[in-house]
């Protein structure tokens, strides 16, 4: 009797494990640290996004032109401005400045990734896109001119909505080097 009871257990945690992995119950998919196992082609489409604003070097020493002069949409956090990322960009948001020091938050998403093996030859079976944020604040004094990022754990709900339901977060860290 006891050895029917176990096995009935076994069959319904069996059954209770397929039915959370196929609603998709499961905890979702988050990429942290720097080996976090994030796809190569995912982490290269964030890339080619976040390299070309060059956050960390500085080109003014006024912190409006700065700020004007880093691509990407603009976010004031309402519903009216949210920027159409669905197949990938930047938003900036929460800006603001002094007299020698620009703040702003980042959220980049790499939009879809193409249907392509992994870079080790294998058929891609991860989210569809992935997505990160930080914040940065830019001292702009030409005798101390410095970036330094704020590594969030959460991006803006209003950002995030508009991706597929799959898109994994990824912490900012995934993407130095």
């Amino acid at each position: 009797m006891t050895n029917h009871r176990a096995a009935r257990t076994m069959s319904v945690i069996g059954a209770v494990a397929t039915v959370a992995a196929l609603c998709g119950c499961s905890d979702p998919v988050e990429y942290r640290g720097a080996d976090s196992g994030i796809d190569g082609v995912l982490w290269r489409q964030v890339a080619d996004f976040e390299d070309p604003l060059a956050f960390h070097a500085p080109s003014s020493h006024d912190p409006e032109e700065y700020l004007a002069g880093l691509g990407g949409s603009r976010w004031d956090g309402t519903a009216e401005t949210i920027p159409d990322l669905r197949s990938g960009g930047v938003a900036l948001y929460d800006m603001s400045w002094t007299d020698s020091t620009a703040r702003f938050s980042v959220f980049i998403t790499s939009g879809p990734r193409p249907d392509v093996p992994t870079e080790d030859g294998r058929t891609y079976d991860g989210p569809s896109q992935v997505y990160t944020c930080y914040g940065i604040t830019s001292e702009l004094d030409p005798a101390q001119k410095s970036a330094t990022r704020t590594i969030f754990t959460e991006c803006p709900d209003a950002l995030v909505d508009q991706l597929p339901e799959d898109a994994a977060f990824a912490s900012g860290e995934v993407f130095d080097g």
